[in-house]
């Protein structure tokens, strides 16, 4: 059983909702709809005590009868007064470690084999924070133990829930991640710094993408399911974040050079940096975060090491880009 949240014409409501196994696979039903406020259905008896309102147990108790009532009160904990969270939580948390259960290597094996490909790489980001995933044969089927015997929609709200930690600037990259729109380039950089790959590949590798999952997941080919549209927004309405990548290439360069000299990183001025863009002063003033991006990317094309270009520049030129973001 989960909680939904569902946009209803100009409003959000809260439908308790619950997975059963159908003929294809695993579907939904509706048990209880609470309507904007899910917390107006807990009652508070005195001091730090909380329960559900007994009207409400009995309705879903009427139509699932096997439902745990320490698992409907895990749905309802966000929603408890915060003091009374706050004077509970210890003890709430001894409980929840006592409900751990290890799963033996059968139960991963089948778990690794059901989870698709896609919400293991949404799991895997949201738990390690990761670009850079490897292969999905090495992914610790821990990381999406929770997507055991799910329905879509339900495992579609839970990612909903857990994206929402998800900061601004991490949004688009997480996207470019989850979909996989790596495999489609050649070099680490790909990994590292989306920002540097031709953003008009990647879009189209985005929408084929985000495409073919519509139709895999819910059948539909004239329209976006409103579950993927999110990504479609996250994807088209950010902007990449900053990116490490230039400790990134030291470390490989090390690497690959066994007797690189280690010296002071080199460091440009803001100055130098708006020449090496070839920017005046008042073009730059006038010039916002997707513009400079957008003139980045030409430059990055042009040194891109994969292209023939000089390891050195490459480096100046994401330095002086990091520098004049820092102007903006």
């Amino acid at each position: 059983m989960y909680l939904a949240r569902v946009k209803k014409e100009k409003t959000f409501t809260y439908i308790l909702r619950e997975s059963i196994k159908e003929e294809q696979g695993m579907g939904f039903r509706d048990i209880v709809d609470l309507g904007p406020r899910p917390g107006a259905w807990i009652d508070y008896p005195g001091r730090n005590a909380w329960y559900l309102s007994p009207d409400l147990e009995s309705k879903i108790l009427d139509i699932s009868p096997n439902t745990d009532p320490d698992h409907i009160e895990d749905l309802f904990w966000p929603f408890v007064r915060s003091e009374v969270r706050r004077a509970t939580r210890a003890f709430r948390q001894r409980a929840e470690s006592s409900k751990f259960n290890p799963m033996d290597k059968k139960e991963k094996e089948n778990l690794a084999r059901a989870v698709h490909r896609f919400d293991k790489r949404r799991a895997h980001f949201l738990k390690l924070g990761n670009m850079d995933q490897g292969p999905l044969v090495n992914m610790p089927p821990v990381l999406f133990k929770r997507l055991k015997n799910k329905s879509r929609d339900e495992i579609e709200q839970d990612f909903m829930a857990q994206e929402k930690a998800i900061k601004p600037k991490d949004l688009k990259s997480y996207v470019y991640t989850i979909f996989d729109l790596q495999r489609f380039f050649k070099g680490f950089l790909a990994k590292q710094m989306p920002h540097a790959m031709d953003q008009n590949k990647v879009e189209t590798f985005f929408i084929k993408e985000l495409c073919q999952l519509n139709k895999e997941f819910f059948s539909l080919t004239t329209h976006l399911h409103e579950y993927l549209a999110r990504y479609a927004i996250m994807f088209f309405d950010h902007s990449y974040g900053d990116t490490v990548l230039l400790d990134d290439m030291e470390k490989d360069f090390r690497f690959r050079h066994r007797f690189f000299t280690p010296r002071p990183k080199p460091s440009v001025s803001f100055a130098r940096a708006r020449e090496m863009f070839n920017l005046g002063k008042t073009e730059f003033k006038s010039m916002d975060k997707k513009t400079l991006t957008r003139k980045f990317r030409q430059l990055a094309r042009k040194h891109h090491p994969d292209k023939g270009g000089d390891d050195d520049t490459f480096i100046k030129i994401n330095e002086a880009y990091q520098a004049l973001l820092k102007k903006i």
